[in-house]
């Protein structure tokens, strides 16, 4: 069978026997790669080059041959390691497309850039779950250095990329790309076309009630094989609701500066809630798919119109507004488990029984009844239509 890969971020506490030594060396770091934004900038006919190509071009430019040629623009900083120079090339490369990427005609670029320092291999050595030597200025010459990291554990079976030095407040975390290689790497029609037959499908539907997701499972025949609800949405919103008061009474009773300190602090752990919520039941979902030999998930798409009033109506922390993080997660994760994740359109899911197919008469909150008796829950009943949906469509591909 055909196989793929994914590419996850791990996030590692790190610590330094010097911790100005992480400071100085991304201070050193922005110089250069602003340098070469700059030169990058002015030479505006290396736009339509690639990211390698721009590299190369800017080398010529900034770096003396070893033919002895002298080059236009030469570098004002001395001893850079070459690894440490590439990075900081590729970071201005990247930093000249993504303005170019908006707008061709009239670019709007920053005029200083802060790039975070990404080491590429020759940078860094000896990488563990414990510990990592990274080359850092010192202030006089780059020097190795033995670091040591906390977090959780690599995965052993995977390979690990050029990791990223992040400052974030008072702590620096080394972010670690790992390339892990999944089970099924196959295309939805390859897989359909191979199996011979319409594959399982989880469908999932978000609410914006104590159910994040409600999830149901349809064998071959389009017939309910099981469910799954996704439960935590009232302690979601309870503990968001807690922070949004204390930044409330710090915004009334706090001054003006020790406020903002204030917020700052209870902003975050509204985002640490967000995001421990949102992996947790992308996570969830998942490990369902699996248990059940699920390897297709159909999640609802909304037109941009229909989705910024639903947003609206729900406010900024609820398990509605949730979805969009548990749906960017959800994409990842299922990938590296080789399931694919599809987004049919969630019209008429709403208005259609899931039993006969008759029209949906009456709705309330939770529940459903339709024109043919058949009652039930809401969630679960548009979930299995929007399953039957993406089969359907499914079918004309084989």
């Amino acid at each position: 069978m055909k196989t793929g890969f994914s590419i996850r971020t791990w996030k590692k506490r790190i610590s330094v026997p010097n911790p100005e030594l992480l400071d100085m060396t991304t201070e050193y770091y922005r110089k250069v790669a602003n340098f070469y934004y700059h030169l990058l900038r002015r030479h505006e006919e290396l736009f339509s080059l690639g990211i390698t190509g721009i590299q190369r071009e800017l080398e010529i430019l900034s770096i003396p041959g070893r033919d002895g040629r002298e080059p236009s623009d030469p570098l004002p900083y001395e001893k850079v390691p070459l690894y440490i120079r590439r990075s900081a090339i590729n970071k201005a490369a990247i930093a000249v497309k993504a303005a170019l990427a908006k707008s061709e005609e009239h670019p709007i670029y920053p005029d200083e850039i802060e790039p975070q320092v990404t080491f590429y291999k020759g940078a860094y050595r000896d990488l563990s779950n414990e510990s990592i030597d990274l080359k850092l200025w010192d202030g006089e010459s780059w020097e190795w250095v033995s670091c040591e990291l906390s977090g959780r554990e690599l995965p052993e079976n995977g390979t690990c990329l050029s990791p990223s030095l992040v400052h974030d407040r008072k702590f620096a975390y080394l972010h670690i790309p790992v390339k892990t290689e999944t089970s099924d790497g196959r295309t939805l029609k390859e897989r359909l076309q191979q199996d011979g037959r319409s594959p399982r499908i989880c469908s999932v539907r978000f609410t914006n009630t104590d159910i994040f997701a409600m999830c149901a499972v349809l064998d071959e025949k389009g017939e309910l094989a099981a469910t799954h609800a996704c439960h935590g949405g009232r302690t979601y919103v309870h503990r968001c609701r807690h922070y949004e008061e204390r930044i409330r009474l710090a915004e009334t009773y706090i001054d003006q500066a020790k406020g903002l300190q204030a917020n700052r602090k209870y902003y975050q752990h509204l985002q640490n809630l967000s995001d421990h919520y949102a992996h947790q039941v992308s996570r969830e979902i998942v490990d369902f798919c699996k248990e059940e030999n699920a390897r297709i998930i159909a999640i609802p798409k909304y037109r941009e119109d229909r989705l910024r009033m639903i947003m609206s109506r729900c406010g900024t922390n609820s398990p509605m507004a949730l979805s969009s993080q548990i749906r960017k997660r959800l994409m990842y994760k299922a990938w590296a488990e080789g399931i694919v994740v599809l987004e049919p359109l969630v019209e008429g899911i709403s208005s259609r029984c899931a039993v006969c197919g008759g029209k949906v008469t009456q709705k309330t909150r939770t529940e459903f009844t339709c024109e043919n008796g058949h009652q039930g829950n809401r969630f679960l009943n548009e979930a299995r239509v929007l399953g039957r949906k993406c089969q359907q469509s499914l079918s004309e591909l084989v």
